[in-house]
């Protein structure tokens, strides 16, 4: 369907000298050699002087597939950086292009912008910036999607805050590797259009509803949209799916509707939205989370003062991202995992490479499959940041009480609670505490789990609220706890300390 019928859009685009680097977007058959530079009032001059040359294949590819949408619109707004990333600049995305959807008002899809990314997937095919594709059949373009976002347009031109969110994301799946896939979701804890008192603080992320994936010369590009939710609807997905969450708000129609529009002003998260419950709740879907932690040897001392472990060696920590990348590579194939290993995203610096942690024990290499690779601690003193904490009552309830396991990962470094029975744990009742590399594994037995079951359960409040009313029922929240604060178990020679964000630097 096209998008291009219906409603007109608003008026008053900004296209001035403060955002010189708007513009309508190049003709999309040829490119100017001085595009990294496009300004809102082209120079004549500049006209005169400009070469045109063919279009890449995979930017090409894109084109035809956003003008099949919007086959009215071959010049949208489009926001471009000067300096491109393979001359050292900053921002990924060669260009993001805003498109006027009308939406379908009489299926509560509000008229909205709808924001398009390129560069994530391999725009030239030259190794300027991915690897030069592999002439094998089935393979993706680059990272193999594109990211997407509608926003809606509530009578207002486009503004620019989806770019540069599209930007800081698509700068995280190029320093991480990682990839963003449907059903994952993204911790931001803060207002997405800077606006003080907004609700809509974090995102969901799903398939684009109306680009289906395509096929360039370079390989396979997936559509990833990203959706505004609030914080209630960030924890429904953390303790539940972000497939059920994305479905809830489909539905709602102050939300956006079936194409999951984001309205960054709307007051209340979507219906039925509510917190999973504790131990007696079906185990939790979230397997795991990036984290800012670190661990230390046990003492008895009160006064242990965290510090950083040594570092690891460029060898080993070449392993370890060698392995969660083959890891992410199985999970790109296209194979879907069984609920029990789906894990979603929990912050901006997390993403779907935590699908590969609970394969780890398979994908190692084999000498760490050895007894002598593995050193045993006598206790364990883990240092988490406020979000990572707040995540421990899940952990637990949602996941080792159920017989499940659950991960917080920090750069190669990784931090597993096991419950009893989990296959190729190497931890066990007599050496609960196992090291392997930068991987520690902790048992945790089911009376130590009852014990934390109770004393983490305040650490849910960590996390924050998004301020909404309790119109719908839901209880008062609490007041979160102050930090520093530990909890410690002397019995099981385990303390947990929850360390300020700046202190864990």
């Amino acid at each position: 369907m096209s998008g291009t019928s219906g409603a007109t859009p608003p008026s008053g685009v900004v296209r001035n000298s403060a955002l010189s680097f708007v513009a309508p977007a190049p003709n999309p058959m040829v490119l100017p050699d001085n595009s990294a530079a496009l300004s809102s009032e082209p120079d004549p001059k500049d006209d005169m002087s400009t070469t045109e040359r063919p279009v890449p294949a995979g930017l090409r590819a894109l084109c035809e597939a956003y003008s099949r949408l919007y086959p009215d619109q071959p010049n949208p707004l489009q926001v471009t950086t000067r300096l491109k990333y393979w001359l050292g600049g900053q921002d990924p995305l060669d260009y993001i292009s805003m498109y006027w959807n009308p939406g379908k008002p009489e299926e509560n899809i509000p008229p909205h912008w709808h924001y398009v990314s390129f560069g994530l997937s391999d725009l030239h095919g030259d190794g300027r910036v991915h690897p030069e594709p592999s002439p094998l059949p089935g393979r993706d373009s680059g990272y193999g999607l594109e990211l997407t976002l509608r926003l809606a347009a509530e009578g207002r031109p486009a503004p620019l805050w989806p770019a540069a969110l599209l930007q800081a994301l698509a700068r995280y799946v190029f320093t991480t590797g990682n990839r963003f896939c449907a059903g994952d979701h993204v911790s931001w804890h803060a207002p997405l259009d800077g606006q003080r008192g907004s609700r809509v603080r974090h995102l969901l992320v799903a398939e684009d509803p109306q680009l289906p994936t395509i096929d360039t010369p370079n390989g396979a590009v997936r559509f990833i949209q990203m959706i505004g939710c609030t914080g209630r609807e960030l924890k429904a997905a953390q303790r539940g799916s972000g497939f059920e969450v994305l479905k809830l708000i489909a539905e709602d129609p102050r939300c956006g509707g079936s194409w999951l529009v984001t309205r960054a002003r709307r007051r209340r998260s979507a219906g039925r939205v509510r917190r999973a419950g504790g131990g007696g709740s079906p185990p939790a879907q979230l397997a795991g989370v990036s984290a800012r932690l670190r661990w230390l040897p046990y003492s008895t001392e009160t006064e242990d003062q965290p510090a950083s472990p040594s570092h690891l060696s460029p060898s080993v920590e070449q392993q370890i991202k060698d392995t969660l990348q083959r890891g992410l590579s199985c999970m790109g194939s296209g194979k879907r995992i069984t609920p029990e290993g789906h894990m979603s995203t929990d912050s901006f610096e997390m993403s779907s490479m935590e699908r590969a942690l609970p394969q780890i024990p398979e994908l190692m290499p084999g000498t760490w499959h050895c007894e002598e690779s593995i050193e045993y601690l006598d206790g364990v003193h883990l240092i988490l940041n406020p979000e990572s904490a707040s995540l421990l009552p899940l952990a637990i309830d949602g996941r080792v009480r159920q017989g499940r396991h659950f991960t917080w990962r920090c750069g190669p470094r990784a931090v597993t609670f096991v419950a009893g029975g989990v296959a190729a744990a190497a931890p066990s009742r007599a050496r609960p505490y196992a090291l392997l590399g930068p991987w520690l594994q902790m048992l945790i037995p089911k009376e130590l789990a009852e014990e934390m079951s109770a004393q983490v359960a305040q650490l849910a409040e960590l996390a924050g609220s998004d301020s909404e009313s309790d119109s719908d029922g839901e209880g008062p929240t609490q007041e979160p706890p102050q930090v520093p604060l530990t909890l410690h178990w002397p019995k099981h020679r385990l303390k947990i300390t929850v360390l300020p964000d700046h202190q864990l630097l």
